[in-house]
């Protein structure tokens, strides 16, 4: 079977090889040296200094006398080197020198891990690199990779852990986790590493331009270690809530576990982990009433409940292959949701996932590469009302009666891609495909019994509501949604400090008849200067997005024939009468509607100021076209609807557009001051290698569009009158944050976050055109015409590491894979002293200062509460962690 797979992949090189530029027929007398560094755990290392030396006469005068620095992903590379034999040194702050005493280098790509032990105290000479090289890499600037002191202060907390990385990089940010996106964040304690990239536009990726947060988590297959730690948190230490001058009563406790490591030497690793969560909340009710505005906690709590757990086997196929098996479930249980206007609208939900993640990564021979993937998962979701009752809506002032929930789904996911790597040359060539595809069972119900709506708390006390509408009919529908795309792309090294990257992408989707949206990219990657401290950047590309299955799934379940929506204009109330006879709304998809296109230019700059300081700025241009608008088939002319057959027939339509102008400017300070501590025996306390980072991101930015969705038709019928702010348009936001690590087992983070108000539409209350949509506005004012609710907040998180005992490590070769872009190979973790136990606690604090942020502000002219807050919410929060880890 070897021999077939070995005779297959020989198949693949020669096909590529007959497309791709070929060498130079003269036997070469160079090679190409990659060194990885790695620390104990198998982690890359970015930034360390590597150095060569001859331990030949034919190679000494290759020796390197200037550090090379690894990429991000820790990688340095030696280019045109003297075949022969060579000694490799690698160091890097906090760890020990990690040597390769006697290697050789052959013709073509030499590829060699180096491990950095943990650190003892020892003089080592640094050493560079060709950093001009390394500046024109396309994947080595442009982002921030988390230190570990950075990792070590975010928070515990999954849900927390994903807002500060979404502060750090953007709210479009796109998170993978282990190269597959649309994964729940792993617990922190899983976490190998953490990359945020800015700027992309390769052909590999599918999102025009959104930042991108690159997961990676442990290997099973490094020294066994585990954990086992503990959260908890009460509103006893809660700031006040404005709204209600009090604290709303929750509590939460969390319980995780994990295991690891190697189980059969050079060959099989494995690890198990769990994550358990209990905890309630309490809702916090606004709203108006014929008493007036009432601000109150709910008399009732929202308990929640999730039970995670999973295992993970990695196995070493080849000493340059690695396949990862994982499986993992998810539960979850939440009663007393909704509860946010009465008690009586709440409802309960249930939700089960498991799944299934496979991996194969590694090198193929000299000059390929792959990265494998596949996930299988399992869906079950459902939702039960409290209270069975029709729905009260006076916009702005108060919703009552019963939530409308019922049914649920059961969907089954599947995805596989795959990347392959090919370097020869001054080529480095990346194909893949990606296909995802998921089938949906549902039977899901809402406002089966109805929903009164009210122009004003005057018609509610009146007894006389605009309208009533019910959904009636049969729930059950099943549909598949399948989506797809391929690409290939080269970055071409033109000159050493000069890199052009052009590629193509082609997507296509079921339910869209548009098979032409091919997405031509090319960027170009130049280090100017000889130091390799300025990068410049500029790329041109386009960019598709899916459909989304809720939209296709409204005009399967509002078809008006499957399930029929009722609208009666004027009711009786209590008692509406029949409801079987009224005209009803449907939902349609254009026939010749089109995949959304963004059309994105870019331009960078990433300029290190000096060895601790380093500015990115990126200015990005996104044209937006064929985006989805609601547009009403149906629309009442002079009071009469032109098919009395039917209310409002709403067809999704690619007529909408956007333009999106963005600046965003990062700036990393790596302070580690050198010297010897002022006070006496104060090196047993700081480390001032550890320093303090920061890291600051500040976006300025332009969205416009005339669109609110899919099914969201303009006020006035004319789509010309929507075009304004987008829903989205925040256009100042700002994040900082502060790591230092220099007291000794003490890691501390302080970070602040804000953004500038959002825009709001400004409406009447009333029906005017009589369509019983209620969006209409006041003559002369336009979408999103308003600004409200900015926000910022300070967070702070303390964590202290206690080490107890100390043993020696000897992992008897476990393997790990590291590398990427056609330079994977497998690392061999070896012996290495390192505490026994480690008992670390924690606290993390949000909303430092308490700071009240606002939202829920009406829009609504005839609300009591018009342009004022009715939600204040990310009150001040303490939780308390710990855990102990070997």
């Amino acid at each position: 079977m070897r021999s077939r797979l070995a005779r297959a992949l020989s198949a693949i090189g020669v096909a590529l090889a007959c497309v791709l530029p070929a060498p130079a027929r003269a036997q070469t007398r160079t090679g190409r040296l990659l060194v990885t560094v790695v620390d104990p755990m198998g982690a890359v290392v970015p930034e360390a200094d590597v150095t060569i030396t001859g331990v030949e006469n034919a190679t000494k005068p290759s020796s390197t006398a200037t550090p090379v620095k690894t990429s991000d992903r820790g990688v340095a590379t030696f280019e045109r080197l003297p075949l022969g034999r060579y000694a490799v040194e690698a160091q890097f702050p906090g760890f020990d020198t990690g040597r390769l005493k006697n290697i050789r280098v052959r013709a073509g790509d030499n590829k060699q891990t180096v491990i950095l032990p943990l650190r003892q105290v020892e003089d080592t000479i640094t050493v560079g690199a060709d950093a001009q090289e390394a500046a024109s890499d396309r994947s080595s600037t442009f982002g921030t990779t988390l230190t570990r002191e950075q990792l070590d202060s975010l928070s515990d907390d999954p849900d927390v852990l994903r807002q500060q990385l979404m502060d750090m990089a953007g709210p479009d940010a796109v998170i993978s986790v282990d190269s597959f996106e649309g994964r729940d964040l792993p617990s922190k304690a899983q976490i190998k590493s953490i990359r945020i990239s800015r700027d992309q536009f390769a052909a590999e990726i599918h999102s025009a331009g959104f930042p991108r947060i690159d997961v990676v988590t442990q290997p099973g297959v490094s020294p066994f270690r585990g954990s086992v730690g503990m959260n908890f948190y009460d509103s006893a230490l809660d700031g006040r809530n404005p709204i209600i001058d009090s604290r709303a009563a929750a509590q939460s406790r969390t319980v995780n576990s994990s295991i690891g490591g190697t189980l059969i030497p050079n060959k099989l690793g494995g690890s198990i982990f769990f994550y358990g969560n209990q905890g309630y909340s309490t809702p916090v009710q606004y709203a108006s009433a014929g008493g007036g505005a009432v601000s109150r906690t709910a008399n009732l709590r929202t308990p929640n409940g999730l039970l995670e757990g999973g295992a993970s086997l990695e196995y070493a196929v080849t000493r340059d292959q690695v396949l990862r098996l994982e499986a993992v479930h998810y539960g979850t249980n939440s009663d007393n949701l909704g509860a946010y206007d009465s008690d009586d609208r709440a409802y309960s939900t249930k939700n089960g996932q498991s799944y299934v993640y496979g991996q194969l990564i590694g090198a193929i021979g000299r000059r390929f590469a792959a990265n494998t993937r596949f996930e299988l998962g399992l869906s079950d979701r459902s939702s039960r009302s409290a209270v069975e009752a029709p729905t009260i809506v006076v916009p702005e002032a108060f919703t009552s009666g019963g939530a409308q929930r019922a049914g649920g789904t059961h969907s089954v996911s599947y995805s596989i891609g795959s990347d392959i790597d090919y370097v020869r040359g001054r080529h480095s060539v990346r194909m893949g495909m990606q296909l995802d595809g998921t089938n949906y069972r549902t039977d899901e119900s809402t406002n089966y019994l109805g929903t009164y709506t009210f122009e004003s708390l005057d018609a509610f006390l009146a007894g006389q509501p605009r309208s009533y509408t019910r959904r009636i009919g049969d729930p059950h529908i099943a549909y598949t949604n399948l989506t797809g795309g391929i690409y290939i792309q080269d970055d071409i090294r033109l000159r050493k400090n000069l890199t052009m990257t052009p590629g193509v992408r082609y997507e296509a989707q079921t339910h869209l008849a548009d098979y032409d949206n091919f997405g031509p990219r090319f960027g170009v990657t130049w280090a100017p200067f000889a130091s390799g401290r300025t990068t410049l950047r500029a790329s041109v590309g386009i960019f598709y997005d899916w459909l989304g299955t809720s939209t296709y799934e409204q005009t399967l379940r509002v078809d008006g024939f499957r399930q029929q929506e009722i609208n009666i204009l004027d009711p009786s109330y209590p008692d509406p009468g029949d409801a079987a006879a009224p005209p009803t709304n449907r939902y349609l998809l254009d026939p010749n509607l089109r995949m959304a296109r963004n059309s994105r230019v870019s331009t960078g700059i990433s300029q290190m100021l000096n060895r601790r300081l380093t500015v990115n700025l990126t200015y990005a241009y996104i044209r937006g076209s064929n985006l989805l608008v609601g547009e009403n088939l149906n629309a009442p002319v002079d009071g009469v609807r032109p098919d009395p057959t039917f209310a409002n027939i709403v067809e999704a339509v690619s007529d909408g557009g956007a333009r999106t102008h963005s600046l965003t400017t990062n700036v990393a300070l790596n302070f580690a001051p050198i010297g010897v501590p002022m006070i006496p025996g104060a090196g047993r306390l700081i480390d001032w290698r550890r320093g303090l980072t920061v890291n600051g991101t500040y976006i300025l930015s332009s969205a416009q569009n005339d669109t609110d969705g899919a099914f969201a038709t303009p006020a006035t019928n004319d789509l010309a009158d929507e075009w304004g702010p987008a829903p989205g348009d925040v256009r100042h936001r700002a994040n900082v944050s502060f790591n230092t690590g220099v007291f000794r087992s003490l890691s501390a983070r302080f970070g602040v976050s804000a953004n500038s108000a959002l825009p709001l539409t400004i409406r009447t209350g009333s029906d005017d055109n009589l369509d019983l949509i209620f969006n209409d506005r006041p003559a002369g004012v336009g979408r999103n015409s308003a600004r409200i609710g900015s926000r910022w907040q300070a967070d702070a998180s303390f964590y202290y590491a206690f080490a107890l005992g100390s043993r020696q490590v000897n992992s008897g070769g476990g393997v790990a894979i590291t590398g990427s872009s056609g330079n994977y190979s497998a690392t061999i973790v070896g012996s290495q002293s390192v505490p026994r136990y480690r008992l670390n606690i924690g606290v993390n604090i949000q909303n430092l200062t308490n700071h009240a942020n606002y939202s829920g502000y009406s829009g609504v002219m005839t609300s009591q509460f018009f342009l004022q807050p009715t939600v204040a919410y990310g009150m001040r929060r303490v939780t308390f962690n710990a855990s102990v880890s070997f």
